[in-house]
């Protein structure tokens, strides 16, 4: 993509076709969030850290929540080519759902991955989140030696 400012601009139109992105726009929301949070209240618990591309804050009837948005620009043959590419990037999506509720003390209620294409974009939303957590907590740790 870098240097071809007619494919980057393509993308660009695709992404602000999105709901989560029109959502955002009438919405409070921070671009290139940084977060960082340890995994648990362990004091010697590993830090996770990364840069949000979209945080969006959502007001709901259980009070106000996240929802993440992760921009990703891979190729995609197909929807069962998108859904395993969405698989591979659960983890990194419930990373930063943790760190994000960990350092602001709001709930994520959901990760949306918005895959951009010059012809379109689709959103998918990260599958059983509280579970994915959970794992990222279980392989900071293992990774962390704790």
């Amino acid at each position: 993509v870098i240097g071809d400012l007619r494919i980057v601009d393509a993308l660009v139109r695709t992404g602000l076709t999105t709901d989560v992105v029109r959502l955002a726009a009438q919405s409070r929301h921070w671009r290139e969030l940084y977060v960082a949070a340890p995994v648990d209240e362990d004091p010697d618990a590993p830090v996770i850290e990364g840069y949000i591309d979209l945080a969006v804050l959502e007001s709901g009837p259980d009070g106000p929540g996240l929802i993440i948005v992760d921009y990703k620009t891979d190729a995609v043959a197909d929807h069962a080519d998108r859904m395993a590419k969405a698989e591979r990037y659960r983890l990194q999506g419930a990373a930063y759902a943790l760190a994000a509720e960990r350092s602001t003390g709001l709930p994520v209620r959901r990760v949306v991955l918005c895959f951009l294409a010059a012809d379109g974009a689709t959103e998918v939303e990260v599958t059983d989140l509280t579970g994915a957590m959970t794992e990222v907590r279980s392989v900071a740790r293992e990774l962390a030696g704790a």
